[in-house]
Formats: structure tokens, C-alpha cells, sequence
């Protein structure tokens, strides 16, 4: 009974101890937490995946502000396809199913080629958390849904630019899709920092999403209860228990009439057990 226990000991440890190069990050088993970083200083960090139709979309470039500072450019081009859509995007798999809190930020910014006039209407997602397709299923038999958590960029039939947050599940006739626009306009070659806290689960009075740009809440509501602050969507944000992935890039619906690049940087995040 003595070597079997040891056995099993032995086998336990040498599981903890595999890796997949695409899922590394820093693993504190006592609190049941993770951390992902990576400042695009030199090469990009190995836990990142690719969704990209050629890998020369991105690259480790100047800071197009600051000479002493790398960051990452992607681009997207009208003829890009992959990953079944018209993508240029980096992806992450935190693997944190329902019941686990995700709290990241990073860096954007539009260059000035980015803004044109001669578009009716363009809608670029930067970046989401991505559904994984149910269990028994794959993407030709599960594709009627919208990512639960994406950030996207629009425009306005003035040509002005302004940044969407959406917050919840769409699929068949279940749309429970909550939008927030920014109020102020997009500026070229500013960096703007965009964070969010995520509670993830199946059950719309449990899950949450909270979003911030440059340290100030999207949303402010008044609880009509006792008039304290509210700053986060409720709503469930799960699909299946398959955990969702993260990504950021470019994404385009189809409507656009030019190339586009994208600056990010400072990417943080750290995922936990709920209480």
C-alpha cells in the first residue's frame, strides 16, 4: 500500500510538472492563482498563440512615441483571412472556468492611418474573450454565438471614432447583449489603457464584467436601492463550462475599405478563485 501511495505521489507531481509552452504562465498553487505579462520588450512571451494570415501582420516595433520604449504592431489587410475570419489576432488561454475572477489591462493606440472619412461604417473588435464550442461540438456545428466579452472600435456617419464595450451571451434567439459606448471621441497616436475585472459564470445574477479606460469606469450607475456607486454589467458570461480564451488584435466584420495597424503594450493579468 506504501509504494502504491508513493507511486501515485510521484505521478501527481510529474503531471504539475508538464507544460505546454502555449499555456505558461506563473502558477501559485497555495492561492490558486495565475499571471500573465509581457511588455513586448525583446521577443513576445511563449503563452502566446497566433490567429493570423500571415505571421508578418505583427512585430516588435519603436514605440511610435517614445524611442526608448518596444512595443507590439499588429496589422490586419483587407485580404487577410484566418481562423475562419477576416483576423489578425494574439491569443491566451488562462483556462479559468466559471467561478474564477480575471483582472488585466493593456495599452492601445491608433496611428493616424487608422482614421479615414470615406467609410460609412467600419467595426473592428481589439479584443474579446472568445467561447470555446460545446462539448460533442465543433465550430460548423456551433457557430450561432457572439463572443461574451469584446471591445470594439466604430464609427459614427460624422466620421468620428469611438470605443464599445459588449458584455454578455448572444445565440439564436437569446440575445442578452449589454453595449457601452465611450463618450469621448478616439484621438490618433494617444495611448489609451483599457482594464478590466471579470467575474466569470453561467448564471446572470452571479457573473459580472467591470471596464475601465485610462482608470475611469465605463459604467456609472446609481443604485436606486441606496444610491451607492455601481461600475459592472451583470451578466452570466459563459456559454458552457469550457472556459473562455482571451485575444486581442484586429478583427473586421466586412464593411471596411482600408489596411489598418494597431499599437498595443503592457499587457497584465492575473486570475483567482472567487471567495
Amino acid at each position: 500500500m506504501r509504494y502504491l501511495i508513493l507511486i501515485f505521489i510521484i505521478t501527481c507531481f510529474s503531471c504539475i510538472s508538464e507544460k505546454d509552452d502555449r499555456f505558461a504562465e506563473i502558477v501559485d498553487l497555495r492561492k490558486n492563482c495565475k499571471n500573465f505579462a509581457d511588455n513586448f520588450e525583446g521577443e513576445m512571451n511563449s503563452f502566446w498563440g497566433k490567429e493570423m494570415a500571415d505571421m508578418h501582420r505583427h512585430s516588435i516595433v519603436t514605440d511610435p512615441l517614445n524611442a526608448e520604449n518596444h512595443v507590439l504592431k499588429i496589422e490586419l489587410k483587407l485580404e487577410d483571412f484566418a481562423n475562419g475570419g477576416k483576423r489578425s489576432e494574439i491569443t491566451m488561454f488562462p483556462k479559468d472556468s466559471f467561478g474564477y475572477k480575471s483582472v488585466y489591462s493593456f495599452r492601445f493606440l491608433l496611428p493616424e492611418s487608422f482614421f479615414f472619412k470615406d467609410e460609412s461604417y467600419i467595426q473592428y473588435i481589439i479584443h474579446q474573450w472568445h467561447d470555446e464550442a460545446s462539448a460533442g461540438f465543433d465550430w460548423e456545428t456551433n457557430s450561432d454565438t457572439q463572443p461574451p466579452v469584446h471591445l470594439l472600435i466604430e464609427n459614427d456617419p460624422l466620421g468620428d471614432y469611438y470605443l464599445v464595450f459588449k458584455n454578455g451571451i448572444k445565440t439564436g434567439n437569446l440575445d442578452e447583449i449589454y453595449s457601452k459606448k465611450w463618450n469621448e471621441k478616439l484621438k490618433p497616436n494617444q495611448w489609451y489603457t483599457f482594464s478590466c475585472e471579470i467575474l466569470w459564470s453561467l448564471y446572470n445574477n452571479v457573473g459580472y464584467a467591470a471596464p475601465k479606460l485610462d482608470r475611469k469606469y465605463l459604467i456609472n450607475w446609481i443604485s436606486s436601492k441606496d444610491s451607492t456607486a455601481i461600475h459592472w454589467i451583470s451578466r452570466r458570461n459563459m456559454y458552457n463550462v469550457s472556459p473562455n480564451y482571451f485575444k486581442m488584435g484586429l478583427y473586421r466584420n466586412g464593411f471596411e475599405k482600408h489596411d489598418r495597424v494597431i499599437y498595443f503594450d503592457d499587457f497584465e493579468f492575473e486570475s483567482y478563485r472567487a471567495e
